[in-house]
């Protein structure tokens, strides 16, 4: 359990920075969220304070200089956001709603979201008294608001399917396709936790106001997630940085219908560039709520889905059994590693241990980027750190 005052801390940045503000999670992670906390409430950045926050960088030059440019900035745009600056009062209120709030210190922490590099959420808030799952057992579904009954149906298959393979379903709490999911998965018996909702605003402010006995539902029998605290409104920004969590904490996203350019379309991105698995289910060519589905299939590595089945491709057959874990024959986990992943993974050493300033020499890649990826590495326990560094994990040998 991490200390109560870093909580404390975590959950006042959260009520001053936005998600996604990359310079508030470097902030955070160089001077640490107490020191970053003074520094918004008044307290001058000391000489130590700037070392700190620049030495993790100090192989990228392009993006030392930006950050000495801007950090200040970003500080005033935090300093004027102070007046709602009211931690123990949020997490007092969190706690009376029967919520909490997990930081990346706590040990339920998703370590998926490590992945998300410089725009890893600084803490969350949730009701219900479920813990997110790994991300291996989490499946996204979403799509369009405007469902028709042909999404309807292939949300409720998709989801059906899911929970019985002991799968979480998470979507957005949207009506339409994200609506479909959640109360499909919250119908079905089976073990695991039933769905989990991800909103723009704060857990004392549902939203949209049609589906707040669905949302109560769900925090009775799944849970609530948000990175805004009490109080906080959902708007057009938090949207869209809201669809960053639902591709990161899932091991794959649907997208059941869309229009050409929607939201779910941006959480289907957002999996992309985390690497992970995306799917589509083609509609009728007249259906605009199809057209953004079909885009993904042509534009994208993206998968068709047109049976339910194909839940078990994404997930390899997905079992609790633990042989069906092991890769088959002579597959490895770093057989399916990106470009990026695959040239960090190359660059660590048998024997002995490198730094992340060393492998950003090696690799040409900056410090979030490679933090990232060895976050993800380290899950699929192809690498090992201690204090000394980074080497790779014992079975990865040849």
């Amino acid at each position: 359990m991490a200390d109560h005052a870093i909580r404390t801390a975590r959950a006042g940045l959260t009520q001053v920075i936005e998600p996604a503000d990359a310079y508030g999670v470097i902030a955070s992670k160089a001077w640490g969220p107490i020191r970053l906390l003074e520094i918004i409430q008044g307290q001058t950045p000391t000489q130590q304070d700037w070392i700190a926050l620049v030495g993790a960088y100090a192989n990228d030059g392009d993006f030392t200089k930006k950050l000495r440019n801007t950090i200040g900035e970003a500080i005033q745009r935090w300093r004027r956001r102070s007046t709602y600056l009211n931690p123990n009062q949020a997490l007092d209120y969190i706690a009376s709603l029967g919520g909490h709030f997990i930081i990346p210190e706590d040990d339920d922490w998703p370590c998926a979201l490590a992945d998300l590099a410089s725009t890893e959420p600084i803490g969350l808030w949730t009701l219900g008294s479920a813990a997110i799952p790994p991300v291996e057992r989490v499946v996204g579904l979403v799509g369009s608001r405007e469902v028709t009954s042909y999404g309807d149906a292939a949300t409720t298959m998709l989801a059906t399917k899911a929970r019985s393979m002991g799968l979480t379903v998470l979507s957005g709490g949207a009506y339409g396709i994200d609506a479909r999911a959640h109360r499909t998965a919250l119908g079905a018996s089976a073990p695991g936790v039933a769905t989990i909702a991800v909103l723009a605003g704060g857990l004392d402010r549902f939203y949209p106001a049609g589906n707040v006995e669905l949302l109560h539902q769900i925090a009775a029998d799944g849970l609530l997630v948000s990175e805004m605290p009490p109080g906080m409104r959902p708007n057009r920004y938090r949207f869209l940085n809201r669809n960053r969590l639902i591709a990161a904490l899932a091991n794959a996203t649907i997208v059941v219908e869309a229009r050409y350019r929607s939201g779910a379309l941006n959480t289907a991105h957002h999996a992309h560039d985390l690497g992970r698995s995306v799917g589509a289910v083609p509609g009728p060519i007249n259906v605009p709520t199809s057209a953004g589905c079909h885009r993904l299939i042509k534009e994208t590595p993206t998968m068709l889905i047109d049976d339910p089945a194909d839940l078990e491709s994404m997930f390899d057959t997905f079992t609790d059994a633990p042989a069906a874990q092991q890769p088959r024959g002579d597959e490895r986990a770093y057989d399916t590693l990106t470009t990026e992943e695959m040239l960090v993974f190359d660059a660590l050493p048998v024997r002995g241990r490198t730094t992340v300033e060393h492998l950003c020499g090696i690799t040409g890649l900056s410090v979030p980027r490679i933090t990232g990826i060895l976050a993800k590495l380290s899950r699929d326990e192809l690498v090992a750190r201690n204090e000394q560094g980074w080497r790779k994990g014992r079975d990865t040998i040849r």
